[in-house]
C-alpha cells in the first residue's frame, strides 16, 4: 500500500477519489500523462485493494476503498503515539554509551 501511494499521480488520484467515484476518463482529465498510464496507476492502486472499479456499460467507475486508509491511518497512529512516549536520542545514546 506504501509503494501505491509513494507517486504523486496515484495521491492525486486517490484526492479525488475521496470526494467520490470517478471515471477513468475523468482521472486521466487531472493528470499530465497518458490514458494508458492513468489505467496502469489505477491498476496497482486496484491491486494494493485502494480502489474498487465496476464497469458500466463503456466506462469504468472507480471507487477509493476507505478500509485500508483507515487501517493506514489507525496504524501510523499508534506509531505516533509509541514514538511520542519514547526517551529523546540523546537520552538513549547516554544510556548505552559503553564508554561512560
Amino acid at each position: 500500500m506504501f509503494t501505491a501511494v509513494a507517486d504523486a499521480s496515484r495521491r492525486r488520484m486517490i484526492a479525488r477519489l475521496a470526494h467520490g467515484p470517478a471515471t477513468t476518463g475523468q482521472l486521466a482529465e487531472l493528470l499530465p500523462i497518458s490514458r494508458p498510464a492513468v489505467s496502469q496507476h489505477l491498476k496497482l492502486l486496484q491491486d494494493a485493494g485502494l480502489v474498487h472499479t465496476t464497469a458500466v456499460g463503456r466506462h469504468r467507475w472507480h471507487e477509493l476503498a476507505r478500509d485500508p486508509l483507515l487501517a493506514v491511518s489507525h496504524w501510523a497512529g499508534e506509531m505516533a503515539a509509541r514514538q511520542s512516549k519514547a526517551p529523546p536520542a540523546n537520552l538513549r545514546k547516554e544510556r548505552h554509551d559503553p564508554a561512560r
